[in-house]
């Protein structure tokens, strides 16, 4: 404010310095215009001049100073704000005319001066706002240059790290593969040696400690291959076609065959679909489902096994259902983790490796897997497999 304020004086300041110096050179022509003729017309330059450069009001205080100066030394009877002389008056009217025209043509001068300051500031702001975007934009384009450096150069540390990790991986599963084999077939052989040349000599006790260390020795080996296959499985790339389920399931059936003879099994087969999937990978699937529910419905009389396909939201699911003796939902976060068992292995035998096996497949294929289960009253899994085709 008190910077508007300042300009305003100085523009009204010029007008009365115009006036005066108008004054000033009409005063130095009295000896040229002895007779007082164009007693205004260094007040109209200076109105015109004022006009141009101050704007209205200065224009408009210019007139009125000028017109009372003008009138009172220069238009007769001088010294009197009375106009009596024809001459006189018609000069005064002139320029009254010129003064208005003059004046109107300041407003206008002003007001557009006053629009075009405004369009010049706006445009200034803008053009300022523009600068300090362009600016935020580079610095947020280093920004992320500097982070995309960075990310490439952790990334290829990672992937180093992860180079060197499945090397290392891959020299852990030949050496389980091969070093720790040899000594479990050796601890094996060396069981029943002991068994089938020097099995009567030893005492019952002793031959039930030596078949421990057989069964213990080849659980251990099926351990080691039931690892060694699920490693295998995030190596293994996908070799997907159509593959039919429902003679998927035959072949696993006839697979399980030996150990389930004498069992009373009721299988209960639906109409499965066809599925976009690898074959060999699908048919560990079934295998291990099918495999678990004859394990734990070998309590029952008569088991019950339903292997058939149901909607769920909308999507095809594949179920496997039985009525063995499930286990409790409280512990269902662990059931497919490596290793983790719900029964014990006096109960049931198994490694605890077959169930994370499933799981790595079905992901692998993009499905998802997930079980329901009560304590005695039987298990069901849901899994599904995508992309599918129907068959």
């Amino acid at each position: 404010m008190p910077a508007i304020r300042s300009r305003r004086l100085v523009r009204y300041g010029i007008a009365l310095g115009a006036t005066a110096v108008a004054f000033a050179a009409r005063w130095a022509m009295i000896p040229l215009v002895p007779d007082g003729r164009y007693p205004f017309f260094t007040f109209a330059i200076a109105l015109i001049l004022v006009a141009w450069h101050a704007g209205f009001g200065p224009s408009v205080v210019t007139f009125v100073t000028g017109y009372l100066v003008g009138t009172w030394f220069f238009v007769p009877p001088k010294h009197s704000f009375l106009v009596v002389d024809t001459t006189a008056v018609m000069g005064s009217l002139s320029f009254v005319i010129i003064s208005a025209i003059v004046i109107m043509f300041a407003r206008s001068m002003h007001l557009a001066r006053e629009r075009a300051d405004a369009h010049a500031r706006q445009a200034i702001q803008h053009q300022k706002q523009l600068e300090a975007e362009v600016c935020e934009r580079k610095r947020a384009e280093e920004e992320v240059r500097r982070l995309n450096t960075g990310l490439e150069e952790r990334v290829r540390q990672r992937t180093a790290e992860l180079v060197a990790t499945n090397k290392e991986l891959e020299a852990f599963t030949y050496s389980v593969s091969h070093d720790l084999r040899a000594p479990l077939r050796h601890v094996d052989g060396y069981a029943q040696i002991l068994q089938e040349e020097y099995g009567k000599e030893l005492t019952p006790g002793a031959l039930k400690y030596a078949t421990k260390i057989r069964l213990s020795s080849q659980n251990m080996g099926k351990l080691v291959d039931d690892l060694l296959n699920l490693s295998k499985i995030g190596k293994t790339e996908l070799k997907r076609h159509a593959v039919a389920l429902n003679p998927l399931v035959d072949e696993v059936l006839a697979s399980l065959k030996p150990e389930i003879n004498g069992r009373q099994i009721e299988w209960r087969i639906g109409k499965l679909p066809t599925v976009e999937c690898d074959a060999g990978l699908a048919r560990v699937v079934l295998s291990n489902l099918l495999g678990n529910a004859a394990k734990y419905t070998r309590p029952r009389e008569l088991a019950t096994i339903e292997v058939d396909q149901i909607e769920v939201d909308g999507e095809s699911v594949i179920r496997v259902r039985d009525n063995g003796v499930g286990f409790n939902m409280k512990y269902a976060d662990k059931l497919f983790g490596v290793f983790q068992r719900l029964h014990r292995t006096e109960e049931f035998e198994g490694t605890g490796v077959g169930l994370a096996t499933v799981q790595r497949i079905i992901n692998k294929h993009g499905g998802r897997i997930w079980a329901e289960a009560e304590v005695n009253k039987g298990a069901t899994f849901y899994f599904t497999m995508k992309p599918r085709v129907n068959a």
